[in-house]
């Protein structure tokens, strides 16, 4: 089966994740996914753009994989996100983006993209596609 991939690009202002919200939950419904990984895939990429500000554009990916979905999302501040990411978790119930990455997507990987940017690409596994 060969992926399919689903592209948009738009603003960062706070107005425009809603829409990115409701693409996510139509992509998660053709993923086949339940409701805790939907909300799980809507929390990485809403915390990730809540991180990258308001000023700007970005372009966000959807891979429809075999057995769940890859995100790009991209381009975001380099030195923001990666010092984000570096931020070590403290106590019990602090919700760095490190800490929520790791917890609601199997995997995520930065890419520097040049020009002080960098792409975050997420991976959510769930159930095989019929």
């Amino acid at each position: 089966m060969t992926a399919e991939r689903v592209e948009l690009e738009a603003p960062l202002d706070a107005p425009f994740r809603g829409v990115i919200r409701l693409v996510v939950a139509g992509i998660a419904e053709q993923a086949a996914f339940g409701y805790e990984a939907l909300d799980d895939l809507q929390l990485a990429v809403e915390r990730l753009l809540a991180e990258a500000g308001g000023e700007g554009r970005v372009q966000v990916s959807f891979e429809l994989l075999g057995n769940g979905v890859r995100v790009r999302v991209g381009p975001l501040r380099a030195a923001r996100i990666e010092a984000l990411l570096d931020e070590q978790v403290g106590e019990t119930g602090t919700l760095t983006l490190r800490r929520i990455l790791s917890t609601v997507v199997d995997c995520y990987v930065v890419e520097d993209v040049g020009d002080g940017e960098v792409d975050v690409e997420l991976e959510k596994l769930g159930p095989p596609r019929p």
